[in-house]
């Protein structure tokens, strides 16, 4: 496999609508490391009717959803993909101070790679890493909605929950990306803020 060079901007995309520019930091045979400034210009997906996709809770997973431009806003992120695992991990930091604010586990599937492009899947379920490193699920509601309105079987949420109990296994053995000191990170000062294309 082809490995980018730090500084290359590639695409970070989920499914066919949200796409973010981001720099490569490192990117080897353990996985893929990225940074996302804030004001950087996205792609999302809303409701069709302009409303964000968490306006309506009984159509949150069947309402008619668009894409839309917008912009990274409030937290610069670095994304840590480990090769072959079913999540990322990101590392937020204050867009203003740069100040260390925690993980984030975001459930998905390994990356597929394109050319300057990886794309992943979003499985909803995602867990919260304090700086202190307690740790708690996000959006376990959300999980069984997308249950109720038929974006994933029961078979297909247990294995997500298995997927989030195997990344807090991770987080309580404080195993890599936690402990390689990403959260002292700083970004090449040089690195224009990326375009969407």
């Amino acid at each position: 496999m082809q490995h980018w060079e730090p500084g290359t901007v590639i695409m970070w995309r989920y499914g066919d609508g949200f796409a973010e520019p981001m720099t490569v930091v490192r990117d080897d045979d353990e996985g893929l490391v990225a940074w996302l400034r804030a004001g950087t210009p996205t792609r999302k997906v809303i409701r069709a009717d302009g409303r964000p996709l968490r306006a309506e809770p009984a159509t949150m997973f069947t309402a008619e959803r668009i894409v839309v431009d917008a912009v990274w806003e409030d937290h610069d992120v670095l994304r840590i993909a480990p090769a072959n695992v079913w999540w990322s991990v990101w590392v937020f930091f204050d867009a203003t101070s740069h100040a260390f604010e925690g993980w984030y586990v975001n459930i998905e599937d390994p990356h597929s790679r394109g050319d300057h492009e990886v794309r992943t899947r979003d499985h909803v379920l995602d867990i919260e890493v304090e700086p202190d490193r307690t740790h708690s699920r996000k959006d376990e509601d959300e999980l069984a909605l997308a249950v109720r309105q038929g974006r994933y079987n029961r078979d297909e949420a247990e294995l997500i929950t298995a997927v989030a109990e195997q990344a807090e296994q991770v987080i309580a053995e404080w195993g890599s990306p936690f402990c390689d000191g990403w959260e002292s990170f700083t970004p090449d000062p040089d690195w224009p803020l990326p375009a969407l294309r």
